[in-house]
């Protein structure tokens, strides 16, 4: 059975920025593709993608998740199941 995870990363890039709110985000991969993964091939890990801000998502990678989240007072792994659960609604 063919997933549609990259419709779903569409519906990422069409999202706002988690924390400062601001349009043309970068799906951020929580689940690493890894090194050299393809992004443009279907994947179960496009599912665990969040949207953030070129500057947050820098950020994110930067300071590592638990770092990020505390900063900013966020749970990114709820936030990614809230963005799917309202996905699957449309």
């Amino acid at each position: 059975m063919k997933h549609k995870s990259l419709e779903y990363i569409k519906y990422i890039k069409e999202q706002d920025c988690l924390i400062c709110f601001k349009a043309f985000v970068d799906p951020d991969h929580l689940k690493a593709i890894g090194m050299g993964g393809n992004r443009k091939k279907p994947s179960l890990k496009h599912y665990t993608c969040v949207p953030l801000c070129r500057l947050h998502h820098r950020e994110r990678h930067d300071l590592g998740i638990e770092r990020f989240e505390k900063k900013h007072n966020i749970n990114l792994w709820k936030e990614c199941l809230l963005l799917l659960v309202k996905y699957q609604e449309i």
